[in-house]
């Protein structure tokens, strides 16, 4: 038996003693709804309900699912409280099952009390499942048991999980004339299972006493050696203190670290550094110190908080050798990077400022006057001016000075604007195009024939949604023996013979005619953020006739632009292959089948998930956050048969075509990009479509894991998906940015985008699309001196502005290109074989990101960014080593103070016991694990 069933098979057998016997199932339901509460606080969970129902639901998936550390707990809790939840039911007879466990112990050389104990091992056991092998192998580990108490009470200790000895050893304690002793817990060395079984007792004893003795020895050592170094004439500790701080001390404590409260701690810094606060964790010592700095311009000085991290242990170990603890070097240091930081974004935002007003002529101290107004009201106590606050105080100030003026510019900009959108594509205006829709459900061919239609074509464009489907494109064409070239954000590869383009959407060339365009996912015309590309492209590409695939909820928007167009439109109907069934019941994890996808919404749920389901079966995941080739390479494992399951979110509702016989869905309800809601028909519809794929089953089915998403699919499933409404979102280009620019006398990009949408009119079923991600991404490039193209091309880059890795590379990258200068690319040190946490996997997927906008600027930049080719090969690198991490199964959410062990279901990263110490009276805000925060108690 493994060390990990050994210990589940205790805490099982420990948490029967506190239930009359019985399995933790069947005796949480006997224990009273205020026990039951009083245990969610105590692990720190929230569920869903706190009735009482709810709650031993809760419990009963917590204690199923859970780790050995989340078992301990609960047991540790109801040893706590003492008391015992015993059934009033009588219990069955067990006759047969008491014969034959005689019979077996019969054939055994067993004592009595081991015949005892096998007895009561077995009792409660199913008859057909006691056999002679396990009693025999029960029998080892019973005698194994009983050896190790043994040895554990004659050694005054006990064996850990890693079988090493515990044990309590007595210090002595001598400094400064005073003598005493202290406990101190300590481990010996691991213990081999086999050296323990296999052992003869008295000689395992005085081994494991030899070593015990030894390690005592040792530490003694080493605290004498630690307390000669401690005399009266100590720089910051009185010999009162000292003694004090020593004897207060908890077991387990660095020898030569010992803690000192806070109080103390404050008191000893304060000699030298005017030190407002001290706060510790188990590794940093946080410093709260209030100062103040004299502002450009400004008689009074300005307050501020300055807070710093100091590690913990170098710190406090310095102090009691007496060192140097170069604490007010560190805080002076910090101070005059702060300050020099603020002066830095102090001057940015005026230099902006003075950009905006250079028709008015400020004078440099009237300009700072005119920032103060309204910074100074804003910034409070931290002296940081953020992006968002740059962009009030920009908004504030050009309110001041240019609201005359920019009402004339708007007006004369609206007279001159191209109304009619189509007319902005003429080359596809110059051709008489015909348009084809292919629409149908998933799994009815209408793409698989579009792209016979664009094989037989002399030349073609295929427009996917994806890269990875674009990639696809490539490749099936290639096979095909069709010369073709590749085109995306981030990766070209270019044949001067191709006759094809496969490409995504994003990056159709409105300038290379042929006799055939494929436009993939023709529903994606309805998406908030990417369908002006859909609508750009039905509108513009230069193609003779024009295939669009599609879901049927897209046939009126089709139509609409078709009519717009003036352009002959035939729609072609395609009907499923193969029947897709609702399943009647919810299916729980433990009775998921392989060749099944389990649906999350996000990559905290799609790991959490992974996590349970990788006890039992083999897994592959896809989630947004990966980088094309993993989730290629996870679908591979998955179509292969070298996985089991599939594990993963919305992502693989759109082309991907995988051996999915069941789909499942864990949630009936996603966060959209705006709000929390439930699931539509439409998305219901597409990802349930990949279940059942056609050639491989003769039906697929669609269900969930637990009986309230089943309602939502039963709610939604058979009704229709709502029609794409007009207008359709088309997106300014260029040309559009510069008139609007020029008029304004704009070169802020983020200020020409808003008008823009907010301004620009159009004839026909059009308007211009609210770009948040381009938004965002303007909003950065208007801190730097570079002309409108420019900042234009970079707002356009895949960034994700919700990661700070992301963003600070991008911004690095902007720098470098108002420089003039080429901009490297650094790859990450070296990797370990896979990542140990989730940070660390979260971290190779932002790398894996930062790669993609390397490249992608890459094909726009190519004299700045040089190291493409270095890029692309740590690429590789890195989706190997992700590729690695997810085949793991050890993420194990933890504190990020403590490293705490958390509930699989806990919506933060910290533990109960650290947002106590750090997040008192709500005056702070929690973080959650998903990086938000919010106010006051955790409960």
């Amino acid at each position: 038996m493994s060390k990990k069933k050994k210990k589940h098979s205790k805490l099982n057998q420990a948490i029967r003693h506190y239930f009359g016997d019985e399995g933790f199932d069947e005796g949480i339901v006997r224990v009273d709804t205020a026990t039951l509460t009083e245990l969610a606080h105590t692990l720190g969970i929230i569920p869903d309900s706190w009735e009482k129902e709810e709650l031993v639901r809760t419990f009963r998936r917590l204690w199923s699912d859970a780790d050995i550390d989340i078992r301990q707990h609960i047991v540790a809790f109801f040893k706590a409280e003492g008391k015992l939840y015993l059934s009033d039911k009588p219990k069955e007879p067990a006759i047969e099952r008491t014969e034959k466990i005689a019979s077996i112990l019969e054939t055994m050389d067993v004592t009595k009390e081991e015949a005892l104990l096998l007895h009561n091992a077995f009792i409660d056991i199913r008859t057909k499942k006691i056999t002679p092998e396990k009693m025999a192998s029960k029998l080892e580990h019973i005698r194994h048991e009983q050896k190790r108490a043994a040895l554990e009470k004659k050694l005054d200790g006990h064996f850990d999980y890693e079988d090493r000895l515990e044990f309590n050893a007595v210090l002595s304690y001598n400094v400064l004339n005073a003598t005493f002793k202290k406990i101190q817990p300590l481990k010996t060395s691991a213990f081999s299972y086999t050296y323990l079984d296999e052992g003869e007792s008295e000689q395992l004893f005085k081994e494991i006493s030899d070593a015990k003795e030894k390690m005592i020895a040792q530490k003694q050592q080493q605290l004498d050696a630690f307390l000669q170094t401690l005399d009266a004439h100590h720089p910051y500790l009185t010999p009162e203190q000292i003694v004090n701080a020593l004897k207060s001390a908890p077991p387990g404590d660095a020898i030569d670290a010992t803690d000192l409260s806070d109080e103390l701690l404050l008191s000893v810094l304060n000699r030298d550094t005017a030190v407002e606060a001290v706060e510790q964790s188990a590794y940093d010592v946080i410093l709260t110190v209030y100062t103040d700095m004299r502002l450009p311009f400004q008689e009074k000085t300005y307050p501020y908080r300055l807070t710093l991290t100091l590690p913990k242990e170098r710190l406090v170990r310095s102090l009691w050798y007496g060192k140097p603890l170069g604490v007010k070097e560190s805080v002076l240091g910090e101070k005059t990077r702060y300050e020099r930081m603020f002066i830095s974004e102090l001057e940015h935002l005026v230099a902006e400022c003075r950009e905006h007003a250079k028709l008015l002529n400020f004078g440099d101290e009237e300009l700072y006057e005119m920032v103060y107004t309204h910074l100074l009201a804003q910034l409070g106590d931290t002296l940081h001016i953020t992006h968002k606050l740059t962009k009030k105080i920009l908004y504030k100030f050009n309110q001041d000075i240019q609201q005359a003026v920019l009402k004339r510019q708007r007006q004369e900009l609206l007279g001159r604007t191209i109304r009619d959108f189509k007319n902005l594509f003429p080359l596809a205006r110059e051709m008489r195009r015909r348009l084809i829709f292919h629409v149908g459900p998933t799994n009815s061919g209408k793409t698989y024939q579009a792209m016979q239609a664009l094989k037989n074509a002399d030349t073609g464009y295929y427009l996917a949604p994806l890269r990875l489907l674009a990639l696809e494109g490539y490749e099936g064409l290639k096979e095909m023996g069709i010369e073709s070239s590749l085109v995306t954000g981030e990766e070209q590869i270019m044949s001067d013979e191709a006759t094809h383009i496969s490409s995504t959407i994003e990056m159709l060339n409105f300038e290379v005619d042929v006799d055939v365009c494929v436009i993939d996912e023709v529903q994606m015309l309805g998406d908030r953020d990417r369908g002006w590309a859909w609508a750009n492209a039905i509108i513009g590409a230069p193609a003779k006739t024009i295939i669009m695939t599609g879901s049927p909820n897209a046939k009126e928007a089709v139509t609409a632009l078709a009519e717009y167009l003036g352009e002959p439109l035939e729609i072609i109907e395609f009907e499923r292959k193969n029947p897709l069934e609702l399943m009647h019941r919810a299916t729980p994890l433990s009775e998921i089948r392989p060749g099944t996808a389990v649906i999350a919404f996000s990559r905290k749920d799609v790991l959490r998930l992974k996590q349970q389901l990788s006890r039992n079966y083999s897994v592959s995941v896809v989630y947004g956050n990966l980088s094309p080739e993993v989730r290629r390479e996870e679908a591979r494992r998955f179509r292969e048969g070298e996985t089991e399951l599939l594990i993963a979110t919305d992502a693989i509702a759109m082309g991907l075509n995988l051996p999915i016989q069941t789909i499942l869905f864990s949630r009936g309800d996603k966060f959209d990009g705006e709000q929390q809601r439930e699931l539509l028909p439409s998305e219901i519809h597409q990802i349930s479509g990949r279940a059942g794929r056609y050639g491989l089953h003769e039906k697929g089915f669609v269900g969930a894991l637990k009986p309230d998403v089943l309602q939502v699919l039963q709610k939604h499933y058979h009704k229709p998906a709502k029609p794409i409404t007009i207008p359709f979102s088309v997106m300014a280009n260029l040309e559009h940015i510069k008139l609007v620019g020029s008029i304004l006398e704009e070169e802020s990009l983020s200020e020409i985008l808003h008008f823009f949408v907010k301004n620009m009119q159009f004839d026909g079923p059009f308007r211009a699309a609210n770009l948040e991600t381009m938004d965002e991404a303007a909003a950065i490039v208007d801190h730097y001196r570079l002309d409108l193209p420019t900042k234009f091309h970079l707002a356009c880059a895949p960034i994700s502005t919700q990661s700070p890795y992301i963003v600070s590379a991008y911004e690095r990258y902007i720098r470098a290109l108002e420089q003039h200068k080429p901009v490297a690319y650094i790859p990450p040190s070296d990797l370990p074989d896979f990542a140990q946490t989730m940070e660390q996997l979260r971290d190779a997927e932002d790398r894996v990101k930062e790669i993609s906008l390397y490249l992608w600027l890459s094909y726009r930049f190519a004299e700045y960014f040089v190291d493409a080719e270095k890029a692309r090969n740590t690429r590789g690198i890195l989706n190997r080593f992700i590729e690695n991490s997810l085949k793991q199964s050890h993420f194990v959410p933890r504190c990020r103070l403590c490293t705490k062990p958390l509930p699989l279901n806990s919506q933060y990263n910290i533990c109960q016991s650290c947002f106590n110490r750090q997040y008192k009276s709500g005056q702070r805000a929690a973080p959650r694990s998903d990086g938000s925060r919010s106010r006051g108690s955790r409960k």
